[in-house]
């Protein structure tokens, strides 16, 4: 079927656009206070309380080697689901701005490069091209590796545990 569209909400990092299936978006919030880890990686902010949940919050442009740039109330919070070692994890990315929703025809993806995208042909599905512009599709279940998965798992099950 080269019709068959698939939705992707659309985002911003710097000026480049983004893709995450929106079968895997859970919510979108604004900003809100992260309550920072200790000994976590450079990419792990920290988390965020949503309603009862601890959610840790990964900074999307450290995790693609970007430049960091301080929060404020523009910053946008994207919790996705993705697989762990034994459950589905909520992780929260943040990103500069959310764009839209769209739907992408399969056929518009085309497969990422493996050169000249440094760290992030790794994490992409395709690359699609709408409207003259690049959108970038992640593969949202690869943006962390396995240990990088059991340590957020385990943040997550101590938090439990401190309540």
């Amino acid at each position: 079927m080269a019709d068959l569209l698939n939705k992707y909400l659309l985002f911003d990092i710097t000026n480049e656009s983004y893709g995450v299936p929106i079968a895997k978006v859970r919510e979108v919030i604004r900003f809100v206070d992260i309550t920072p880890l200790n000994d976590a990686s450079s990419f792990l902010k920290g988390v965020i309380n949503l309603r009862g949940k601890i959610i840790p919050i990964i900074d999307m442009r450290l995790k693609f080697g970007l430049k960091e740039t301080g929060y404020n109330d523009r910053t946008i919070f994207i919790i996705v689901e993705i697989p762990g070692a034994r459950d589905v994890i909520n992780i929260g990315m943040a990103v500069d701005s959310v764009k839209d929703v769209i739907d992408i025809p399969e056929d518009k993806l085309e497969k990422a490069p493996d050169i000249g995208l440094k760290l992030k042909s790794h994490y992409l599905y395709g690359i699609a091209q709408m409207d003259g512009k690049m959108i970038m599709i992640l593969n949202i279940d690869r943006i962390l590796s396995t240990e990088e998965v059991i340590d957020i798992t385990s943040i997550e099950e101590n938090a439990k545990v401190s309540k």
